[in-house]
C-alpha cells in the first residue's frame, strides 16, 4: 500500500537521510549527538537538556538502560531542534504543547515510518511489538505504541480509500 507520509514523518525522513541513516542498524545516539553538536552526560537524575552559550548538552539517566536512554535522547533532540526558551518561565499550555510535541517526535524519531514500511510485520501483534523493539532498540512497551500509531495510520488510510470509492460509486448512479 503506498502511503502519504505526514510532515512530521518527512521531517525525520529528511533529518536522517542529511546524516546518511537509512536503516534501522545505521542509528547510533552517540553519532546523531555529535552531528548535531549536542554533548552528552550520563548522570543519577532524570534526563534533561540544557543551553549554555549557544552549546546543547543532553543529560541522561545513567540507570535507564539502553533503550530508555535512547527515547529520552530523542526527545530531549526535540526540544533542541525544535524548541526555544526555559520550560521552567513558561505559560504551563505551552509546556504541554512542547512536550506533546517531543513525545510525538520521539515515536517517530525513533522508529521512523519510512524504515518501518520497509518491513515485513509478522501477523501476531507480540511479535511484531517485539520485532519492532529489537530493530529500533527501543523498549517493547514503546514499540507497542509506536505500532499502534502505525496501525492507526494504515487503518485510516484504507478507511479513507474507501470511504472515497463508495462516494465515486454514489456520483455516478
Amino acid at each position: 500500500m503506498s502511503i502519504q507520509l505526514s510532515y512530521l514523518e518527512e521531517e525525520v525522513k529528511k533529518i536522517y537521510y542529511k546524516l546518511n541513516i537509512e536503516t534501522p542498524e545505521d542509528i547510533d545516539l552517540e553519532r546523531i549527538a555529535a552531528a548535531f553538536r549536542i554533548w552528552l552526560h550520563y548522570e543519577q537524575r532524570e534526563s534533561c537538556m540544557f543551553q549554555i552559550n549557544g552549546e546543547y548538552s543532553v543529560v541522561l539517566d545513567a540507570r535507564a538502560s539502553p533503550q530508555e536512554q535512547w527515547q529520552d535522547f530523542v526527545h530531549e533532540l526535540c526540544h533542541v531542534l525544535k524548541h526555544t526558551g526555559n520550560q521552567f518561565h513558561m505559560n504551563r499550555m505551552f509546556r504541554q504543547l512542547q512536550e506533546y510535541q517531543a513525545n510525538s517526535f520521539m515515536y517517530h524519531f525513533c522508529v521512523p515510518t519510512f524504515m518501518l514500511l520497509k518491513m515485513q510485520m509478522p501477523r501476531l501483534t507480540s511479535e511484531a511489538i517485539k520485532l519492532i523493539g529489537d530493530t529500533f532498540n527501543v523498549t517493547y512497551s514503546f514499540a507497542a505504541k509506536r505500532l499502534e500509531i502505525f496501525n492507526r495510520k494504515q487503518f485510516s488510510i484504507l478507511w479513507y480509500k474507501k470511504l472515497y470509492q463508495i462516494s465515486k460509486l454514489n456520483v455516478r448512479r
